[in-house]
């Protein structure tokens, strides 16, 4: 074997080794085994923490997978909520409840309605007029009588009448509603049987007391009973009462139905029930037998009793009563004189005779209600006494007894008792007699309230028969009259409706109808609980036929009512958003679905072993503008991740774009400074401490940054930086730390001392030179002992001559470009030789030597250009005969990673990068193509990374659920490529050119130099990874953080994110419309996708129960509509179905839910069916091109994970095409705030399945990311998870990059057109390139979400005309406007602010308010600081939280943020 390069071990642990004991003997000896060698378990275990939460992913996917589908179909399949159905028509709420459509349809004419007039006379005309003069328009009074017993039953306590015209039974308008109903505004009784009930109002005076003891007695403790009898005899019997007493015995032969009040009344404090038979509300306890719980024998009482205090109880007027109890009544003060008519004139005949003295002071507020005694007043017999109010006495459930000897109408007498007198009853009220006049009511001074009781003579009072007196009056409770004021119609045909509704209309925010407004058609019983309806010519004496209209001039109830159908949010709103939302579902089940898989095994552990299969390893550094610190700190940690005894040569090649002759000085003082490393001792090898040097190096500068470095900022650089640059600090620790100054004489450090000082003066020098750019510029560097070091240095300049601008810059020979010759017989050994001749092609002047073949000097003039320049000139510079090892390390493969200048490997780079490459058994795997690293910027914490320059989600989250296939895509910078070459392979290939030539008009094939990564686009990392997939090789994903960035100016991002989608359309341009291998894989999953789509669209969409494949014939149809029928059968059969109230009174809601079941389940089978026809194609083929070992003629997936890799494609080449969802949900959520909302969820449904989505949506996030992370902590100790800063940032950039992708798309078409059709290089940029118009898209487009949220407050607040849900779609543009207000401010004012604090504290107030940085210091210290930014990122997560339970009140927000939850991803 030939010399190796390796450096000594300091640990046997690090060289794989560890110790195990033999024996328990104390004694016995211990011995290394190489961990290699140790025996494995013969079986791992199949439960751990990380594969819990991967069985967690994979079930939470596929329910995902089940439940998102189904609530798209329930959004369109469930009926929207009664209040908002007829939604076209002015607004008039359906009926909310359980089986309240059915009360219409199940009653026999329950309404009975006056008829239609037929005479003109019988018509008011005064209703409409025109310029003063009447019109034709007329209306006319309606009797209306409710008599619907099911009402009772359905709970309907207060039902109110409208009335609906119609002239030609299609279009029918409101005419009259309660408003216009008389005596009452609703139906007192809904039946004819309950609106009989019979009243009495009682006097305004109760009978005054005999004497004191006597009104004290009765009134301590009261009962007041209300006795109804039908029977003349009984009233007689009542009526002339001995004493007015009657014994409690006698009420059950004397009275039908009692009933009353009880307690201490005239606002008394003291509790009613404290008195035996009475309730707690006042009313005495009466049964068939019982009164105030004492039996009755032979009692048989039906009916009850109420008793009513009129407001007014003291006056004599119409009686409005109240609903207090009996102790809150108010008492009043009467006045009674007993003195007949010869008493007043006798005592006015006696001289000196005055008016007697009253026996009770008016003003005594204590007197007992009846308590008084005769003696002082206007009269010897005048008392003043307290009384009861008048009241209303109302009997209900009371009727007619059969035979002769019965009232017309009942009578009924109002009798009291007390606890003293139990068991006896007497009147409490006089009847006038006509000797005396009757009590009066006195006002609070005291005066009578009839004015005309002093003047009247008792005598002149006219007297009452007492039959009469104590009549009650009958009272048709279900009876109401409608005095219109609005007009009906037109008189001549006519439909009149009456319409019963429950009081709970205008409980749900509506207020009252509007007049004429215009109602939907039948069947009415979705708004009206009981309905009928009177047809005819209205006001005219001819009655010709009219449709729809009986002899009678009744509407028939079939007409006016029927099955009632639900309306659905099938509005064309919905189905966009629905459709929408169906196309967010597909991508992110796409984003997802590489998660279900488990990752690629591979080796754990880094061996020096490992390398001996590689022959070589380079770690490329492509610059084109940075500065020599930056360059340098970044080679710094190219050479410092060095591999530990390397087995295979180490290159560091530095691809200088920019032809920098500064660069290359430094990079050989760099060369320098390693040779004076010292050498070999007794503490290590050269190679030991060449590596202990760069890996101190590398911890003093890998957190710097650009602004430290003075890369893009003007001014010198600091000392202390300075030192770390150049390794000064670096030496000085190693003395101070690492023992350096007792290990080496100072002479040994002395040229290593002044090797630093060489450098340093280098750095400080910032003059730039640019020579011979038309000429490859080439230096290697390799130590002066071969074998004492595997590193070796190169600085690459690859020719970059002049162009003609007038020419384009084709990637062919043209004029115009410049070209080197190939002789037929040239070597590869020749290539750099052959460079150098390079010449411009001159139009007219074209070299025709058919001995040569011309050769483009540069295909590409980017990046990818630079890097294939490194491969090949690595590739020959292997080649070499001084550099083959002469053994299969020549033919083995080698690795290339990428290392951007403003980025630094670091030490433990490739011990981490390098056994991902490998598989278990440390034998290397050939389908791994790349590995990726995720990028770091250490200054731009998640909290101010403002535009997201980490890309913190797509590295946390998306590329660990993509790495479980292998279908990382590379980005660039700390990707690592294994790369293969055939022995003997050419660096020149044949291509055919993209332009046909001049004279043959053709398409010829032209050489030009191998190229290893794609030249066809700016995104020649994405371009590279899809050629991987499409040979069938996969990536591995590291989720270290194996490189820190120097972040540049946040602003330069936007340009990144605009110039990655531009070239993901040109790539997807480029890939799906050419015919290169493998491309129609990526066909096959783009149409397979769009079909995953569309069987979503015609899942939601079908309306009958029918399968594609019996449609076309490949399925018997009776035998599929056989299964059909017992699965429906099936769906009916459940328990939870058949007992629901909701489906057996509404069969239709059951059809439509189990139609939509069925549905789904046709789907979900035929998609199980498809991915498992799929599933088994792809194992035989793995069967027969792995197991038999043959191969088929053309690439196709042969395992599940390709088809995932296959997917990851298909998603990066085509994401750009969804950027209009951002568009069109935020214009639609405008559209919500501004316009008439046509949808309407119901607020259950959708609280259940956004909490289930929410659950899912986040438990996938979190089982995903805790996956990887406990991967990482057992692997590496070191933990790398998805923050709160990392979703919400991604949600920002999800909307603020969509007029980006919009852009990005048409001058991807534009690039595109031109690489087609002339030939062009578009695979670099220019700085800067297109940056400011990136830039300004986004300042505008993010300052216009914030004003939009704003102007749709104000227009919420201030406009009459708000919409129902529009609260909720102002939250979403709120909460839109928050997540760019960062960004948005950033771009406006920058950070930090260009007015500092003293600037700011130097102006006066005046100056501040008359500049523009004061303002835009002030928002920056507002916005952008560390409060308000963890007030803004835990804000999503609280909306989050609190949106399911939001959608109880607003289920408008629930379709909102299901969209934020499938539309907030990344790709790259």
């Amino acid at each position: 074997m030939p010399p190796g390069y390796s450096y000594q071990s300091d640990s046997s642990d690090e060289a794989g080794y560890s110790t195990s004991a033999i024996g328990s003997d104390d004694s016995q000896e211990n011995t290394l085994t190489p961990k290699s060698q140790q025996r494995k378990p013969w079986c791992r275990s199949p439960f751990s923490m990380a594969g819990v939460c991967h069985a967690c992913y994979v079930c939470q996917f596929l329910i995902f997978m089940v439940v998102f589908p189904l609530w798209a179909k329930w959004l369109v399949t469930s009926p929207m909520p009664t209040q908002y159905w007829h939604d076209t028509y002015p607004k008039w709420p359906a009926i909310g409840a359980v089986g309240g459509h059915e009360l219409a349809l199940n009653s026999v004419n329950p309404i009975q309605m006056s008829a239609i007039p037929q005479t003109p006379d019988s018509c008011n005309y005064s209703c409409s007029s025109w310029r003063g003069f009447r019109t034709a328009e007329m209306n006319f009074q309606v009797s209306l009588t409710l008599n619907d017993s099911m009402l009772s039953k359905a709970y309907a306590h207060t039902v109110y009448p409208v009335l609906l015209a119609s002239a030609d039974f299609k279009d029918w308008w409101v005419v009259a509603d309660r408003r216009h109903a008389w005596p009452s505004p609703f139906w007192r009784a809904r039946t004819a049987k309950a609106g009989h009930s019979y009243s009495y109002l009682t006097d305004t005076c109760t009978k005054p007391p005999t004497s004191n003891a006597e009104g004290s007695d009765r009134f301590t403790s009261t009962y007041v009973l209300a006795c109804v009898t039908w029977s003349p005899t009984a009233f007689a019997k009542l009526e002339s009462a001995k004493g007015d007493e009657i014994m409690e015995s006698e009420l059950a032969t004397l009275c039908n139905t009692v009933g009353g009040v009880c307690g201490w009344s005239c606002d008394s404090t003291i509790p009613s029930d404290r008195l035996p038979g009475c309730t707690a509300d006042g009313t005495i306890e009466v049964t068939k037998t019982s009164v105030a719980g004492t039996q009755i024998p032979h009692a048989n009482f039906v009916g009850n009793v109420k008793m009513r205090e009129c407001l007014h109880g003291s006056s004599s007027s119409e009686c409005e009563t109240a609903t207090g109890l009996f102790k809150s009544w108010k008492c009043h003060k009467c006045l009674y004189d007993s003195s007949t008519d010869d008493e007043d004139r006798r005592l006015q005949g006696i001289p000196g005779m005055g008016a007697p003295p009253i026996a009770i002071d008016d003003d005594d507020d204590d007197a007992l209600p009846g308590a008084g005694v005769a003696g002082a007043g206007k009269s010897a017999s005048s008392q003043v006494y307290l009384s009861l109010p008048r009241f209303k006495v109302i009997a209900e459930g009371t009727s007619v007894p059969s035979g002769t000897d019965v009232f017309s109408q009942p009578r009924t007498f109002i009798l009291t008792s007390s606890v003293a007198h139990r068991g006896m009853w007497k009147k409490l009220y006089k009847v006038n007699d006509g000797k005396t006049k009757p009590p009066v009511a006195l006002d609070s001074k005291g005066e009578p309230v009839d004015k005309t009781w002093s003047a009247q003579e008792p005598g002149s009072i006219p007297m009452i028969d007492a039959a009469s007196a104590h009549a009650m009056n009958l009272q048709a409770q279900n009876r109401l009259d409608i005095e219109p004021s609005w007009c009906y119609g037109m008189q001549g045909p006519m439909y009149l409706v009456a319409c019963a509704v429950n009081s709970t209309l205008y409980d749900s925010g509506f207020t009252r109808f509007k007049a004429g407004q215009q109602a939907a058609p039948p069947p009415f019983n979705d708004r009206c609980m009981a309905v009928a309806g009177r047809c005819g010519h209205a006001c005219q004496a001819e009655q010709p036929s009219m449709t729809n209209c009986s002899s009678n001039g009744h509407i028939e109830q079939k007409l006016l009512v029927g099955s009632v159908q639900e309306e659905k949010n099938q509005t064309t709103p919905v189905w966009l958003f629905v459709y929408v939302l169906l196309i967010g579902f597909g991508v992110k089940v796409v984003m997802l679905c590489p998660g279900i898989f488990s990752p690629y095994p591979h080796c754990r552990r880094y061996d020096p072993v490992l390398t001996e299969s590689l022959r070589y390893i380079v770690v490329c550094v492509p610059s084109a503008g940075e500065n020599k610190c930056t360059v340098l700190r970044n080679v710094i940690g190219a050479v410092g991740c060095m591999p530990k005894d390397c087995k295979c040569r180490y290159h560091v090649a530095f691809v200088d774009e920019g032809h920098r002759a500064e660069q290359k000085a430094a990079f050989g003082k760099l060369g320098k400074l390693i040779d004076a490393i010292p050498k070999s001792s007794k503490t290590g090898s050269y190679s030991f401490h060449v590596s202990q040097f760069f890996h101190q190096w590398v911890d003093d500068t890998k957190k710097l940054e650009l602004k430290l470095v003075k890369d893009g900022v003007k001014g010198d650089i600091e000392t202390p930086i300075l030192e770390r640059m150049s390794g000064r600090a670096t030496l000085r620790k190693l003395k101070r730390e690492q023992g350096w100054e007792h290990d080496f004489p100072a002479h040994v450090l002395q040229p290593l001392e002044a090797a630093i000082d060489i450098l340093e003066q280098d750095l400080k020098n910032t003059k730039r030179e640019q020579r011979d750019l038309h000429r490859d510029d080439v230096y290697d560097w390799e130590p002066q002992d071969r074998n004492s070091l595997a590193l070796r240095l190169h600085y690459l300049a690859r020719a970059k001559p002049p162009e003609d601008e007038r020419t384009i810059k084709a990637q062919h020979v043209a004029p115009g470009t410049w070209y080197y010759q190939v002789p037929v017989k040239a070597q590869q050994s020749e290539w750099l030789q052959l460079r150098a001749q390079g010449k411009e092609m001159v139009y007219g002047l074209e070299d025709d030597d058919i001995t040569k073949r011309n050769v483009p000097l540069r295909t590409s003039r980017g990046k990818a250009g630079g890097l294939n320049f490194t491969e090949n000139y690595l590739s020959l510079y292997a080649d070499e005969p001084k550099n083959l090892y002469g053994d299969q390390r020549d033919d083995s493969p080698y690795l290339f990673s990428i290392c951007d200048a403003r980025h630094q490997f670091q030490t433990d780079f490739f011990h981490t990068t390098i056994p991902y490459f490998f598989d278990e058994d440390q034998n290397l795997d050939p389908r791994v193509g790349f590995t990726q690293c995720p990028q770091f910027f250490h200054e731009m914490a998640d909290k101010l990374d403002y535009l997201d320059n980490n890309n913190a989600q797509f590295f946390r989250l998306n590329c660990m659920i993509r790495n479980c296939c292998g279908g990382v895509s590379s980005c660039g910078t700390n990707g690592t490529w294994a790369i293969y070459h055939r022995p003997g392979e050419s660096i020149w290939e044949m291509e055919k050119t993209r332009v046909r030539d001049a004279e043959t008009k053709v398409k010829s094939k032209e050489y030009v130099e191998r190229r290893t990564f794609h030249e066809s686009c700016k995104v020649e990392d994405t371009a590279s990874s899809l050629q991987q997939v499409l040979k069938g090789n996969h990536s591995q994903f590291i989720n270290r953080r194996l490189s820190y960035g120097m972040a540049k100016n946040p602003i330069d991002y936007l340009a990144a994110v605009q110039r990655w989608a531009e070239g993901g359309v040109v790539l997807s341009l480029q890939t799906f419309l050419s015919c290169h291998k493998g491309v129609y894989m990526l066909w096959f999953t783009f149409l397979f996708f769009v079909c995953f789509l569309a069987s979503l669209f015609h899942m939601v969409s079908k309306t009958r129960t029918s399968a594609l494949l019996v449609d076309l014939g490949l399925v018997d149809k009776t035998w599929f509509d056989s299964l059909i029928d017992q699965l429906t059968d099936k769906l009916r059969s459940f328990a939870f179905l058949v007992q629901s109230e909701t489906f057996q009174r509404n069969p239709q809601l059951l059809n439509d839910y189990v139609t939509m079941t069925i549905h789904f389940i046709l789907w979900v089978t035929g998609i199980c069916c498809t991915l498992l026809a799929v599933f088994l194609a792809t194992e035989l083929l793995k069967v027969i091109q792995r197991g038999i070992g043959c191969k088929l003629p053309c690439v196709w997936p042969d395992e599940m994970r390709w088809w995932g890799r296959l997917l990851i494609s298909m998603d990066n080449l085509t994401y750009f095409l969804w950027f209009w969802t951002a568009f069109f949900w935020i214009g639609f959520n405008y559209y919500s705030v501004f316009a008439e909302r046509s949808y309407h969820f119901g607020a259950t449904g959708m609280f259940s399945f956004m909490l289930i989505v929410q659950i899912l949506s986040w438990g996938m996030v979190i089982s995903s990311s805790l996956r990887y992370t406990l991967g990482t902590s057992m692997e590496a100790n070191e933990v790398i998870s998805l923050s709160m800063d990392n979703i919400w940032r991604s949600t920002q950039l999800f909307y603020m990059s969509a007029p980006l992708l919009g852009y990005s798309i048409i001058k991807g078409v534009q690039d595109f057109m031109r690489y087609k059709m002339y030939g062009e290089d578009i695979s670099y940029w220019v700085g800067g390139d297109r940056g400011a118009m990136s830039t300004n898209l986004v300042k505008y487009w993010t300052l216009l979400l914030i004003i939009g949220a704003v102007v749709a407050w104000i227009y919420y607040f201030t406009s009459s005309s708000v919409q129902v849900g529009a609260l909720g779609s102002c939250l979403i543009v709120t909460l839109i406007a928050l997540d760019v207000l960062h960004p948005c401010v950033y771009l406006w004012v920058g950070s930090p602010p260009s007015m500092s604090d003293e600037k700011a504290a130097s102006k006066s107030w005046a100056q501040c308010l008359t500049d523009r940085s004061w303002y835009a210091r002030q928002l920056h210290n507002l916005i952008l600081n560390s409060t308000m930014t963890g007030l803004l990122k835990w804000l999503g997560p609280a909306w989050f939280v609190a949106m399911p339970f939001l959608t109880l009140v607003m289920p408008y927000i629930g379709v909102n943020q299901a969209f934020m939850m499938i539309g907030s991803t990344t790709n790259r």
